[in-house]
């Protein structure tokens, strides 16, 4: 009588639930890459302003990251320095505010332009720029992820700014903690894959050549002949020695 290789049974659901579950790690965790890739290079906001004058501008503001550590509004212009720095200079005076709205109108974040609403009398004003030239103009916190309204209304100009072009945009400030779940998901990964590896490697042949029964040894085979043949022997024996029975009419 055959009997099931329960082992390679279980190898083989081993293999390809560990197979199943590094595929799909490592498919979150490419996704999350790219995820990841586009906070770093998006603008949730992007407008061109004249911040020379006195007004106000709605634009929408796309928040897709709600796990960075900050969000940051730049101010980019065509005027540079000898470092490729947009000038200081060009702010002196800049003063208005930055307000961010829901679909429902209720207010969600609200800020002043520069250095997070204003500096005190007597100190200096503290410009922080990018790596590209741009100047912060609002420190933002992290909030939810959805679709909002950004208005920025300038109280008082900056006059010499007057005759350059000029972009507002937000940023997200990324640490690299964001890449944690990358990290992981990839780890996940491998080790499914290394064990998928291992147990299919020892799994599969004997799959191929026997499929879900035990091979039978010479030496089990010869066993179970002898073993049948015994009984066989026993019955015929049993039925000889019993006398035979007469009709009687």
């Amino acid at each position: 009588m055959r009997k099931l290789a329960l082992g390679r049974i279980v190898g083989l659901l081993l293999t390809v639930l560990s197979l199943g579950i590094a595929v799909l790690s490592g498919y979150e965790s490419w996704r999350f890459n790219q995820t990841v890739h586009g906070w770093d290079i998006a603008r949730p906001m992007e407008t061109a302003i004249d911040l020379s004058r006195t007004g106000a501008v709605t634009v929408p503001f796309d928040q897709t990251c709600s796990v960075s550590h900050g969000e940051a509004v730049y101010l980019d212009c065509d005027l540079r320095d000898d470092t490729g720095q947009v000038p200081e200079e060009l702010l002196k005076g800049l003063s208005g505010k930055l307000v961010i709205t829901n679909a429902a109108g209720e207010e969600i974040v609200r800020r002043s332009l520069m250095n997070d609403g204003g500096v005190p009398p007597g100190e200096p004003i503290v410009y922080r720029g990018r790596p590209g030239g741009e100047i912060m103009l609002v420190n933002l916190p992290t909030f939810a992820a959805g679709k909002y309204s950004a208005t920025i209304t300038v109280d008082q100009p900056a006059p010499a700014l007057a005759g350059y072009q000029q972009t507002v945009y937000a940023r997200y400030q990324l640490c690299g903690l964001e890449q944690m779940p990358v990290a992981i998901l990839g780890f996940i990964a491998f080790c499914a894959g290394f064990v998928a590896l291992v147990s299919g490697s020892t799994t599969l042949p004997g799959w191929w050549r026997h499929g879900i029964w035990k091979p039978f040894s010479p030496d089990e085979t010869e066993a179970e002949d002898s073993t049948t043949l015994k009984e066989d022997s026993s019955e015929t024996d049993s039925s000889d020695s019993e006398p035979p029975r007469e009709l009687f009419f």
